[in-house]
């Protein structure tokens, strides 16, 4: 196997290292999860203006037509800065799905908004937490269909142009179909997650969505979600080791100058045990992210190994985070040091869709009733 990138991948790597590098110095980070919203819009429209974000998209909707690998580049560096922005959500979770599945029509009208970067994106699933709340769901009316319920925590939902929703027909059949934010019966109530990002408690009453807004229904909607959810648990693992491999290197950094008894406190055995541990851990996700890349890029589907890599960026995500922040003692709990940010992400991805045993648990499922998608 061949591990080494390509000179257009490491091109795009150095494009994008050099814009999070110049836009997202320490103290603006700091200064702009102050804010409300907390959104690095010049970053956004930085990495718009270099075909960053459109870097999976089709060439008809200002795309470059790359894949997960170039895209995994941009991730990676993003997870390294933890700046404000829905690369995730507007990238992965919703234009790539539309891209794949939607209807001309609705591609035309949503694709160039999100290479340029004028629109953002999230996507909706029923959240399972809210139990004094109406499901997500649908019913057909005539060529449309008819949306009602809730969800929170969506992530930057008072900021987004439109949604991806996700929801279940009164037959018990997944659907998927597209909404414009500002389409009535749509209320949207800002939050704040765990990580200080923008999110938001969004209820949908009767909100229509027309057949070209519908991008699957039954067995395919099944499809799309299947197809989406191996890329989101690429595409994050990709994000958590910038994370991870950042908290880590700054943990090095802080461990060389924090003395103790007259030498740097890297020079302690158990710390450099414990971040011994720590990077055996973000390699153990490197390993299994590229194995879930390969498998998208070559074989076309990661439905195995991409729920592996969801299972390392928990497992990883606690173990290594943890450290980074113990090995900095109380500087890491200070909201003026810009550590915790690093920690927050790393909790925030490890719990996203259920943390390590959750993940654990169905891989487990998965594999004993299709033991013959296993690689041998």
């Amino acid at each position: 196997m061949n591990f080494n990138y390509s000179e257009d991948q490491l091109t795009i790597r150095d494009a994008a290292e050099r814009i999070f590098r110049d836009l997202c110095a320490d103290d603006a980070l700091r200064d702009l999860y102050r804010k409300e919203p907390p959104f690095h819009r010049e970053l956004w429209q930085a990495l718009a203006s270099a075909g960053l974000l459109a870097a999976t998209l089709p060439a008809e909707f200002g795309g470059s037509e790359m894949g997960m690998t170039e895209l995994g580049q941009v991730l990676e560096l993003h997870g390294k800065s933890v700046a404000p922005i829905p690369l995730v959500e507007t990238v992965v979770e919703c234009a790539m799905p539309i891209a794949q599945f939607g209807g001309d029509a609705l591609k035309k009208r949503v694709l160039p908004g999100v290479a340029g970067g004028e629109i953002l994106l999230s996507f909706v699933r029923p959240y399972q937490g809210l139990r004094d709340r109406e499901p997500l769901s649908v019913s057909k009316q005539g060529d449309s269909w008819k949306l009602n319920g809730a969800s929170a925590l969506v992530n930057y939902a008072p900021l987004a142009n439109g949604f991806l929703v996700t929801a279940t027909s009164l037959e018990g059949e997944a659907w998927v179909g597209y909404c414009d934010a500002n389409a009535a019966g749509i209320e949207v109530v800002a939050q704040r997650s765990t990580s200080a990002e923008l999110a938001g408690h969004i209820s949908f009453s009767n909100v229509e969505v027309s057949a070209e807004n519908t991008l699957a229904f039954g067995e395919q909607a099944n499809e799309l979600l299947e197809w989406q959810v191996q890329r989101i648990y690429t595409a994050t693992a990709a994000q958590q080791v910038g994370v991870l491999a950042e908290g880590l290197r700054r943990a090095a950094e802080y461990t060389n100058e924090r003395k103790q008894f007259g030498r740097s406190i890297s020079s302690f055995q158990s710390v450099a045990q414990q971040a011994a541990d720590a990077w055996m851990a973000i390699e153990a996700l490197r390993g299994v992210y590229w194995r879930a890349l390969d498998d998208l890029e070559n074989v076309g589907q990661a439905e195995i190994s991409a729920r592996v890599a969801k299972f390392w960026i928990a497992e990883a995500g606690h173990v290594a985070a943890h450290i980074f922040l113990h090995l900095h003692g109380g500087m890491g709990q200070d909201l003026d040091y810009p550590l915790h940010r690093f920690f927050l992400w790393a909790k925030k991805n490890e719990i996203y869709r259920g943390g390590a045993s959750t993940q654990a648990a169905a891989l487990g499922a998965l594999i004993a009733a299709h033991p013959e998608r296993v690689a041998v």
